[in-house]
């Protein structure tokens, strides 16, 4: 018989304070994370723990179950390339990478946040991470070709560049790229459920008040624990800029072990012009060199290729981040749950909010307004709550490039 959501939660928020411990109770958050069962992104957060105390193997078949269960789970081939390339299985992790940059589908970035992980993936540390693999794994040996193509990446990565700490990738390539380590997940970061979820299933009682129960379009956003369809979903979404890396530099013939091998996939021409983006983010952490390597060198090479030189021909100008200015309501009402629909003020508060609920449909008293969750309901009582919604609603409305934002609601008397 398979736990109840409530449970399910419960183990998920045990399995985080026994990992967030001043020292932390790994073997406990596995155990915890265990009892959830097949979770692409509960079997994602064993793996990192596993990588945490240096269990690579085991975190690589925890990575790949997550996979196996989304396969469309971009950072997971990610992490399963950076545990591989600690283990220097450099050409498997080369694999990985590659079918880490296939799933980011063009996109410059994958903000993983939304779906409960604070991190975002970039194009150009998929594309680096590639490049180095390929460098290593033909380390002492005359394969020219595969070096030059580790080059290559290396320098595609560089001009996709959007944060300070990128400025590393230039640094490995004038340093002839011996001595540096990949792009990583930093220790301490897992998935998340959401606290609006949290709090939903610590305080039921809302009993002698009125109750909003919102959430985003169920179209926009799955606050439940589907990894599959929820990532599928935001890696769908367009982003402020498309990577040309991540469009035309996916290898066809170059696929992890053990998962379904790469559909076909077309190169196209590489005179094509990448678009850049510079969203704002933490800086990622880099995972240590594997031991025997050097920390650095103190000599400097620079590769350069004639390939990368030369103007760019069709600059793209920069139009900024899209400022989400409204909030569309789907309000669902009445037995026959006829649709209305309403705009109002992205800043809306919630005593506004339901007032502007009780004017367009007529109604006061007492009321509840829920979305459907999957097989759940979440519940909003406060600004707190309402918050929560707003701001999922507008990061998506961002990533679509749209002024408005969605929450859809069923509100019944």
């Amino acid at each position: 018989m398979s736990a109840s959501l409530r449970q399910e939660i419960e183990w998920w928020v045990t399995a985080l304070e026994a990992y967030g411990q001043e020292e932390p109770d790994y073997a406990t958050a596995i155990a915890q994370f265990d009892l959830i069962g097949d979770n692409s992104k509960v079997l994602f957060n064993i793996g990192l723990i596993h990588a945490t105390v240096g269990e690579h193997e085991k975190a690589i078949e925890a990575y790949h179950r997550a996979i196996s269960l989304d396969q469309y789970f971009s950072v997971a081939y990610f992490q399963l390339g950076v545990s591989n390339f600690l283990l220097r299985e450099y050409k498997e992790a080369s694999a990985n990478f590659n079918d880490s940059l296939l799933h980011l589908r063009g996109n410059s970035t994958i903000q993983y946040e939304q779906l409960g992980l604070k991190f975002t993936l970039y194009s150009c540390e998929v594309l680096f991470n590639r490049g180095l693999c390929r460098l290593y794994s033909c380390a002492g040996t005359p394969e020219h070709e595969e070096r030059n193509s580790g080059l290559q990446d290396l320098m595609f990565a560089s001009r996709e560049k959007q944060l300070d700490a990128h400025a590393v990738i230039d640094e490995v390539i004038n340093d002839g790229a011996e001595g540096y380590t990949v792009f990583s997940v930093p220790v301490g970061i897992l998935f998340r459920p959401s606290d609006a979820k949290i709090k939903n299933f610590r305080h039921r009682d809302y009993l002698g008040e009125a109750k909003v129960v919102a959430t985003a379009d169920y179209h926009d956003l799955n606050t439940g624990f589907d990894g599959v369809e929820k990532i599928r979903h935001l890696e769908e979404r367009p982003t402020e800029a498309r990577s040309f890396a991540a469009t035309n530099l996916v290898l066809t013939d170059r696929s992890s072990t053990a998962i379904s091998p790469l559909q076909s996939v077309q190169l196209r021409d590489v005179d094509f012009n990448p678009q850049y983006a510079t969203p704002t983010a933490s800086p990622q952490s880099s995972v240590s060199a594997p031991s025997g390597m050097d920390a650095g060198r103190d000599g400097t090479v620079t590769f350069r290729s004639p390939s990368f030189d030369g103007e760019m021909k069709q600059p793209v100008p920069d139009l900024g981040p899209v400022e989400v200015a409204q909030l569309k309501l789907k309000i669902h009402h009445g037995k026959n749950g006829k649709l209305r629909l309403m705009l109002v003020p992205i800043e809306v508060d919630f005593d506004e909010f339901k007032m502007r609920v009780e004017e367009k449909l007529g109604i006061s008293g007492d009321y509840v307004v829920e979305i459907m969750d999957n097989e759940d309901m979440v519940e909003i009582s406060d600004n707190d709550d309402l918050n929560t919604a707003i701001v999922t609603s507008k990061d998506f409305a961002r990533q679509a490039g749209s002024a408005v934002g969605t929450i859809e609601i069923w509100v019944t008397q």
